[in-house]
Order: C-alpha cells, then sequence, then structure tokens
C-alpha cells in the first residue's frame, strides 16, 4: 500500500480533488464588486460636484464684499453733487468693454432703495433689477484672463439717519448658467453692514 504505481498517480486518482469559483460565486462576486464600484463613483460625482459649489459660494462672498466696500467707501450723507459723489465705478475682465463697466449707486432712503427685500430683509432674487443697484458681473481668472461665470449682484441702501445708512448686498451666479447645471445651484450670498461717515 506504500508502493503506488506509476499510472495511479498520474490518473489522479491518488490526488485530492481541487476545486474552483462556481459561476453562481463568480457572478456574486462580480456583482458585490460593482454595487462598491458603483458607490464609489457616485461619491466622487458628489465631491466634485460640492467642490464646485463652494468655489461659487466662496466667488459670490468675494463679490458680494468687493460691492459692500466700494459702497463703505462713499460716505452717507454724500450726493450727486458732492464731493465725493454718490456712485463709484468698478470694471470686471469682460472682453466687451462697454458691458465691462458697472456704476455703484450708493443713495439711499429711508424706505430702501435698490433691489427690493424680502420680509426677512435678504435681497429677492424673484423681482427685476433695478438700474444703479445691480449688475452682471462678468468674473475671470486673474492669470489667465479665462471666464469663469457671471454673478448677478444686488444691492440696497436704506438711510437710518443723516450719517448712517444700513447696505444689504447679495450675489449669485446668474440663473442663465445654473439653469444649464442643476448641480450649480447655490443660495445667494447675502452681506450687511451699518456705513457711516
Amino acid at each position: 500500500m506504500a508502493s503506488k504505481s506509476f499510472n495511479e498517480n498520474r490518473n489522479g486518482s491518488g490526488r485530492k480533488s481541487q476545486a474552483g469559483f462556481t459561476l453562481i460565486e463568480l457572478m456574486f462576486a462580480a456583482l458585490v464588486m460593482l454595487v462598491g464600484m458603483t458607490g464609489g463613483l457616485i461619491l466622487v460625482l458628489t465631491a466634485v460636484a460640492s467642490n464646485n459649489r463652494e468655489k461659487m459660494d466662496s466667488s459670490a462672498t468675494i463679490l458680494a464684499q468687493m460691492t459692500l466696500e466700494m459702497v463703505a467707501s462713499v460716505p452717507a450723507n454724500a450726493t450727486s453733487s458732492t464731493t465725493p459723489g454718490s456712485t463709484v465705478t468698478v470694471t470686471d475682465c469682460n472682453p466687451a468693454s462697454s458691458s465691462a463697466s458697472h456704476t455703484i449707486n450708493t443713495v439711499g432712503s429711508s424706505s430702501g432703495a435698490g433691489a427690493p427685500l424680502t420680509g426677512g430683509g435678504a435681497i429677492d432674487f424673484t423681482q427685476s433689477t433695478v438700474s444703479g443697484y445691480s449688475m452682471s458681473y462678468y468674473a475671470c481668472q486673474a492669470s489667465t484672463g479665462d471666464r469663469q461665470a457671471t454673478y448677478d449682484i444686488r444691492w440696497n441702501v436704506k438711510t437710518l439717519s443723516a450719517d448712517a445708512k444700513l447696505v444689504t448686498v447679495a450675489a449669485q451666479r446668474s440663473n442663465a448658467q445654473t439653469s444649464k447645471d442643476p448641480l450649480a445651484f447655490a443660495v445667494p450670498v447675502t452681506i450687511k453692514m451699518i456705513v457711516g461717515l
């Protein structure tokens, strides 16, 4: 019994049987891998969309802050006949030079001049724009001049006293761009500040 013939070993009667994957096990493993890879892809796409929204949110915040600082640079009691006057000009990088210059009106009223406000005191983007209190700002990359996005910026100036005014500025990416890409939707950024002499 200790010695088996060469033919017995060659025919496999002396070997243990080797088992592989069955077709069902292989299909189940492929399904588990497919579900895992799909989940990973969804996470990556969600992260990319979130990163894009954060970039637009940061740009809107910077543009709202810039507009607020321009309004704040004019004394609260300035009028069109005083020096400095009641308007400030800002230029964006729009290649159409006729559309690159924007006039920022800083004159307020006791009920609030400029863009209409909601009941909560935020800028109401569902209403029409008010000339002198809104601009379509063409934002681009400083180093290359490549267009990044167009932002809708609106502001409201409410006179609190002869020496103070409440300025509300909001910015969001233009509706024409967000309607093409629903993942690009971002809530408008609103900034408020009391400006004095």
